[in-house]
């Protein structure tokens, strides 16, 4: 493989997982062809970017001269890969069919994590004593087994329920935390604790890996009592990870 393909295949992997800082590496400093397509099966780093729901990293490829009417081998663009809808309208189709369909091959960097051109990536908490290390391997679910959930914030005026979809082999309070927020557009200091109705708390692992599908959520924000640590909320353990 020679230096451009080299690159071109560094910049569809960390478009794959979601390393931006990589990605803008690789445009800025090395020239890499941004619309650069997989030999076998012809998806670019905005597909990868588009069908893991990386938004920042959407934009900053469309930003940066990415094509989103480059279609992939089976005839996918962009949009069709994305369940988010935020990226549907930065790619210009919101009224275009989401394609859920497995991929012509496992590229190497899914089916061999961890992945040869990308270093873990360190999430800072509110307390700065604190980081959380997460590699690339937890971050980059590759199960097509997904649980959905519906959810909506439990305090709040509007009762409907949003759909938001879990892979079965990443299932953990802090990936459903986060996906959960991204999606009611909450920020993770403002939850207070995560309801399963009727009654009961979801606190920790082993309680999202007991849930169903289409199991209703609530995500119960703070109220201006400050809760107590451990009050059937989130505990001062968990509070800080955020």
């Amino acid at each position: 493989m020679d230096s451009s393909s080299d690159h071109e295949e560094q910049l569809r992997e960390a478009a794959c997982i979601g390393d931006l800082e990589s990605v803008k590496s690789l445009i800025e400093s090395s020239g890499v062809n941004i619309n650069s397509q997989n030999k076998i099966n012809g998806w670019t780093a905005l597909h990868w970017a588009a069908k893991r729901n990386h938004s920042s990293l959407v934009s900053y490829l469309l930003l940066h001269g990415a094509d989103k009417n480059i279609k992939t081998n089976t005839g996918e663009i962009a949009v069709q890969l994305t369940t988010y809808m935020d990226i549907k309208n930065m790619l210009g189709g919101t009224n275009i069919e989401t394609k859920q369909k497995d991929l012509p091959i496992t590229p190497n960097y899914l089916a061999n994590p961890p992945f040869p051109y990308t270093q873990p990536v360190v999430q800072k908490s509110t307390d700065s004593s604190r980081e959380n290390v997460v590699s690339f391997q937890e971050q980059n679910c590759t199960s097509n087994n997904e649980l959905v959930i519906k959810v909506r914030v439990g305090n709040s005026e509007e009762r409907d329920y949003i759909e938001v979809e879990l892979d079965k082999a990443c299932l953990s309070f802090d990936r459903l935390l986060s996906v959960c927020c991204q999606e009611l557009g909450v920020q993770k200091g403002q939850v207070f604790k995560v309801r399963k109705l009727p009654n009961t708390i979801v606190r920790k692992d082993k309680d999202v890996a007991r849930l169903t599908d289409f199991q209703e959520l609530e995500i119960v924000l703070n109220n201006s009592e400050t809760p107590r640590p451990g009050q059937y909320g989130l505990s001062m353990s968990h509070r800080i990870l955020y």
